[in-house]
């Protein structure tokens, strides 16, 4: 049950957190989620669990088998408290050979031969096939794969096509052959999201929890390129 103890205190909680998502956050951004608990609350316990597609996670955070959900929605669930962790770009992800590494073409796109994660829990499919069967498009889902991360590992030497977020598509490139390719379709940006459950809106513990996601993704290196730059850095007469 969540904590209602208004004297909370991470440093010497032991406490276990539990946090769904799917595996499209990058690495890196997963890293300093963890490097940020452990520095912060070195007796608490994380337990990362993934979500398939039959899972009910509305029920999972509402018995807390689940504290917070992290996803990429156009529109987060309406009966489920929700904030804006950060918006990324669409980009697609090809061998770094491929005929499109340059430049892509809308029919490249709607012909070509793409990779496609599972989707979880939303029955119209991901936010990719969303918009496009909004402007009465598809793809070609040659391949499905039960995880995000594997999507980028079968792209060295092959024709496939992966359409992701940029922070994503970032971490796979710079260790694989792999080049980023702005898409020629205009998708909209992806919107990810933290969910939580009514009942521990005001739950000390949750609260420290979800402020901590919140803080690790305005800071991380991973969704630096998310932030709109500081027009004052530089300028004479300021401090950093």
């Amino acid at each position: 049950m969540p904590s209602t103890d208004p004297h909370f205190d991470p440093a010497t909680t032991q406490q276990t957190f539990r946090l769904g998502t799917p595996d499209y956050l990058a690495p890196p951004l997963m890293a300093a989620i963890v490097s940020y608990m452990r520095s912060s609350a070195p007796g608490a316990r994380l337990v990362m669990q993934p979500l398939s597609p039959d899972c009910d996670f509305a029920s999972e955070l509402a018995d807390g088998r689940l504290d917070v959900v992290i996803g990429n929605w156009p529109q987060p669930p309406a009966h489920l408290r929700s904030k804006l962790l950060f918006k990324d770009e669409t980009v697609c992800l090809v061998d770094r050979a491929h005929r499109c590494a340059a430049h892509m073409r809308r029919e490249d796109y709607l012909e070509g031969s793409h990779v496609v994660p599972l989707t979880y829990s939303v029955p119209a499919g991901g936010v990719v096939e969303i918009h496009l069967a909004s402007h009465q498009l598809a793809r070609n889902p040659t391949v499905t794969v039960p995880y995000f991360s594997m999507a980028p590992q079968l792209l060295p030497g092959t024709d496939l096509i992966y359409t992701t977020s940029r922070h994503f598509a970032e971490h796979y490139a710079a260790i694989l052959p792999l080049a980023i390719v702005t898409p020629p379709i205009d998708f909209p940006e992806m919107r990810f999201y933290q969910l939580w459950d009514a009942s521990t809106e005001h739950a000390a513990d949750r609260l420290w929890f979800r402020s901590l996601l919140s803080a690790v993704v305005r800071t991380a290196q991973a969704t630096q390129h998310t932030r709109t730059p500081d027009r004052s850095a530089g300028r004479t007469g300021h401090s950093p």
